[in-house]
């Protein structure tokens, strides 16, 4: 694929060609963040509410203003209920010791009290309601594991910006940040010790006739105990830990104090605050911990947290290892149906990567005269998939997708069950959608009319054809394609993956009546009085050469002011746009219906809630290919100051989240194997002991 680029830019492998293929990621972010300030205020006070007022309430007028006798008294007699008088003593000498430190020294340590309880009660309030439901739910664990793994990737120094952006700098969007960084522990294990809770003592449970709610809170909530308050304590060593980040986001505290005595180098400023923050963090980790979990000093403990921020199960004692089968095993071989399916769909394939080679536009190009000027108008020139002005993008995806089908088509029935993961029918289905939504949005989509008309060549529209049959061949293939599932689908419906999708639908909807692209280009933003005030500023430099410098700033600014006042923008479903958010609507529809049979409504078939599930990925990829197609065609092939929208990056993450909800069901899908040494049928083994008995 390289040689196709360096064909069109010279100098591809210079560094500086990087520049001409800049991802808007910042235009999507500032325009969202501007869109979001403006059109929903009441929702970002509403969010911020309750944060604001747990901080007036605990810090700013309960442990600020109290007495420090009674905040050490207090805080000694909470340790000696929850643990026991050792304990409790400790606290209230460590406590103590904060206080003798002096009264500014003690104002931030009851502040950073407030400020890690505020922190593990908002945690606590939305992370164990959350884990019991992950746990009970499976639908709902796929889709929050994702999220929980994004929070613990991403630094805080990077999420840390659009909380400022929304709430500015203080305790709010520091408490924010810091419930963001140490929630995910407490979910996961919350989660980890509903599941471990044994099935045969909640099934006897509701043998007895419980309902659900008395199994969750007789029966699995206690017996997930232990874990839970692990989460609990994972997640207060992660806050004290966040107090460092959250000074410099404003917040009050011991934090502070630290990080004014590194900015001025004070060496007992450093070490007095440092003291405190010890203390106030081994007094906090103390009073959290359960009974029998005093191994190890404080620095171990907050080592270990920090280590297994990611994995907190690790941190449980471990289980017994799962014996492992070995029998002599084969897959199931291709039979004569499943051939002629798997035939179909690779000459689906095949074709489409034959029509990315033919003709796809002439005298213009179609979506990229959107951004490109010299793609509007270019007489007699022919483009064909490939080429930046042809199919650009959307082509690049047909034979990348025709490829795909053609290879798991081929692996499956030369090798079948040998070749990889997803060279198999389910994958198929994936790249066929792939094939027939990337040749079908190019050629529905609207060209640009202040361009020349482009046409439809005969390349997109074999392309539209093969993947009409690619997806007819490979939806007939994984109907007969022999897969079972490594581990039993649940028969109950589920929810889960519905809501998760429905979400997901939600997402693309909102992305494809948002912004789909914005043209800032200066013969678009510029207004009559605009050029010809900038008319009069060339004429006067020419009169006078000396003030050249000068004007040429008036000129740049009349320009960038234009720019912030008339930018073009157009959403998905502008009739001035090529309308790519109306099909991407419309794929999405589809797919919360082709999910409603995946999640088990048409019965527990476990080989029909593969099927479907295969098809509602491919109506997700589907999704995602518009959206993509449309941002890197001006990636690739765009006049500086237009970019792609927020609207198609939401919608391309809509449709990756639609993929990504059936991912629970294909992951555990593999072709079906025969065993050498399969034990006899029901009717072999009794006519087994009637000959014995005759015998």
């Amino acid at each position: 694929m390289i040689w196709l680029f360096a064909q069109e830019a010279p100098g591809f492998f210079d560094n500086s060609t990087l520049d001409k293929w800049e991802i808007p990621f910042g235009q999507w972010i500032d325009q969202a963040v501007d869109w979001t300030v403006v059109n929903m205020q009441g929702l970002l006070n509403f969010i911020e509410w309750p944060f604001d007022k747990l901080i007036s309430a605990l810090v700013d007028d309960f442990l600020v203003p109290m007495s420090w006798v009674w905040v050490v008294l207090g805080m000694g007699l909470i340790a000696t209920l929850v643990r026991n008088f050792k304990v409790g003593v400790f606290v209230t000498v460590s406590l103590a010791v904060c206080g003798i430190l002096g009264n500014a020294y003690w104002i931030e340590t009851a502040r950073t009290i407030g400020f890690i309880a505020v922190a593990v009660i908002l945690c606590v309030i939305i992370g164990i309601p959350v884990g019991v439901a992950a746990g009970r739910v499976d639908g709902i664990w796929q889709v929050t594991r994702p999220i929980l793994d994004g929070m613990q990737v991403v630094h805080s120094f990077v999420y840390m910006l659009p909380f400022i952006f929304f709430w500015g700098i203080g305790e709010v969007s520091a408490t924010m940040v810091t419930m963001i960084f140490a929630l995910p522990p407490l979910i996961r294990l919350t989660n980890l010790g509903v599941r471990q809770v044994p099935e045969d003592v909640v099934e006897a449970a509701r043998a007895h006739g419980a309902p659900e709610w008395r199994v969750l809170l007789d029966v699995q909530l206690p017996l997930a105990r232990p874990a839970i308050m692990t989460g609990i304590n994972q997640t207060l060593l992660l806050a004290i830990s966040m107090l460092g980040i959250a000074a410099i986001m404003g917040a009050g505290g011991l934090g502070r104090l630290l990080f004014r005595a590194l900015s001025n180098q004070s060496v007992p400023l450093g070490a007095s605050a440092g003291l405190a923050f010890f203390l106030v963090a081994v007094v906090l980790d103390r009073m959290s911990q359960r009974e029998g979990t005093d191994t190890g000093n404080f620095f171990q403990r907050i080592r270990a947290a920090w280590a297994h921020r990611r994995d907190p199960e690790a941190l449980l004692p471990e289980g017994k290892a799962v014996a492992e089968y070995d029998a002599q095993e084969r897959f199931e071989p291709v039979a004569a149906r499943e051939r002629i399916t798997a035939l179909i769909a690779l000459a689906g394939g095949a074709l489409a990567v034959v029509a990315v080679f033919l003709p796809w536009t002439a005298d213009a190009g179609k979506i990229s005269a959107y951004a490109a000027r010299a793609d509007e108008d270019l007489p007699g020139m022919v483009f064909n998939g490939l080429h930046a002005s042809g199919g650009s993008i959307f082509g690049i995806l047909v034979l990348v997708f025709g490829l795909f089908v053609a290879a798991a088509a081929v692996s499956t029935l030369l090798r079948p069950g040998l070749g990889a993961r997803w060279f198999a029918a389910d994958g198929a289905v994936i790249g066929a959608f792939g094939v027939l939504v990337a040749a079908g949005a190019f050629m529905l989509a609207n060209p640009n009319r202040a361009a020349t008309d482009p046409g439809t060549g005969i390349g997109v529209v074999l392309a539209v054809i093969a993947g009409a049959v690619a997806v007819v061949g490979a939806i007939a293939w994984i109907r007969v394609a022999p897969h079972s599932p490594l581990h039993p689908l649940r028969a109950d419906f589920a929810w889960g993956r519905v809501i998760g999708a429905a979400v997901s639908v939600l997402i693309v909807v909102i992305g494809s009546l948002a912004v789909w692209s914005y043209d800032a280009r200066t013969d678009v933003v510029l207004t009559p009085e605009d050029e010809a005030q900038i008319e009069a500023l060339k004429q006067q430099a020419e009169e006078h050469p000396e003030d050249a410098t000068v004007i040429a700033n008036d000129i740049a600014n009349i320009r960038n002011q234009a720019q912030l006042r008339g930018a073009q923008q157009t959403n998905g479903v502008d009739p001035d746009g090529p309308q790519l958010g109306i099909w991407s609507m419309v794929l999405a529809g589809v797919a919360l219906l082709t999910i409603l049979p995946a999640a088990g409504v048409l019965g527990p078939d476990e080989h029909r809630k593969w099927m479907w599930s295969s098809i509602t990925a491919g109506l997700g990829t589907g999704i995602a290919v518009i959206a993509f197609g449309w941002i890197f065609t001006f990636v690739r092939n765009g006049d500086p100051n237009f970019y792609s929208g927020v609207g198609s990056f939401m919608s391309m993450m809509g449709g990756l989240f639609i993929l990504a909800s059936t991912m629970s069901v294909l992951k555990e899908f593999r072709r079906s194997k025969l065993y050498d040494d399969e034990p006899p049928t029901l009717s072999e083994g009794l006519v087994r002991e009637e000959v014995e008995e005759l015998v």
